[in-house]
């Protein structure tokens, strides 16, 4: 078989795959394989540009199906979110004398509903940072064909329930991933849980407490920084379990707490020094 004829097989097999707007296209390039005066060299012109026309029908076939699994996502999304309760606390913390709701409640009650608008959950346990959290990377399906993903970082949990260093390795992993799946289901799914804090109960109902802002919270990691100290080490000690927990009628206090710190700590390098 020769090349023309070859040719003139594969323009005859396409046009049956061809949307009707490519019918021009074809019929050009079977007048060429019919016409022997034509270079071969034309034809392959011809095919090349015909090729690239294919290719950007279906680049924006991809990008078409993206934009509607893109928009079914976040369409249902916003409908689980509207139906979805705040999650009945179920659990008491004896030392701290306050009460939570646990993975299995937030599951028993959330996932239900987070299954019936379509969306898919997981969560794997990815290694850890230079600073020693746990990564935990989740993944979030939806039915349409959408898939969003990430990476949390989790603080690892060894304090056992007096407070002291006391978890066994694999106690902190556990403690530390089940908080990171309740924490991240929590966050990613906008799931109110009331007061899901660990720390002693405030005066206020939980409900009604104020948080510091983000621009609070980034003074608050720079002192801590400088104070010498962990986020880890300064959230254990005011019961909190992560800075943004922090309420906003603490901060002054907190920054108070955190200056005198650092004076201390320029005081005796001076010393030293001296």
């Amino acid at each position: 078989m020769n090349a023309v004829a070859k040719h003139e097989i594969e323009v005859q097999a396409d046009t049956k795959l061809v949307p009707a707007n490519d019918a021009p296209m074809v019929a050009m390039i079977e007048r060429i394989v019919m016409d022997p005066s034509i270079p071969i060299d034309r034809l392959e012109q011809m095919l090349a540009m015909k090729e690239r026309m294919e290719d950007r029908q279906r680049q924006q076939l991809r990008e078409d199906r993206e934009y509607e699994a893109k928009t079914a996502y976040f369409s249902a999304m916003s409908a689980c979110q509207a139906e979805l309760p705040v999650v009945t606390k179920n659990r008491r913390n004896s030392h701290t004398n306050s009460s939570y709701a646990d993975l299995a409640a937030i599951e028993e009650q959330a996932m239900p509903i987070i299954y019936k608008h379509g969306f898919g959950v997981s969560f794997q346990p990815d290694g850890y940072n230079d600073i020693g959290e746990l990564l935990i990377k989740w993944e979030i399906s939806h039915a349409g064909g959408y898939v969003r993903n990430g990476i949390g970082a989790i603080p690892v949990d060894g304090a056992g329930a007096k407070g002291g260093v006391n978890k066994t390795g694999t106690q902190a992993f556990g403690s530390t991933a089940t908080y990171g799946r309740r924490y991240l289901l929590c966050m990613l799914f906008n799931i109110s849980t009331g007061d899901d804090r660990d720390g002693n109960a405030p005066t206020a109902k939980p409900e009604d407490v104020q948080t510091i802002t983000d621009a609070q919270a980034s003074v608050i990691r720079e002192l801590i920084q400088k104070a010498e100290t962990t986020a880890d080490h300064f959230c254990k000690h005011y019961k909190i379990e992560a800075i943004p927990d922090i309420p906003s009628t603490s901060f002054a206090e907190v920054v108070a707490s955190l200056r005198r710190r650092i004076a201390a700590i320029e005081q005796r390098k001076g010393q030293n020094n001296g």
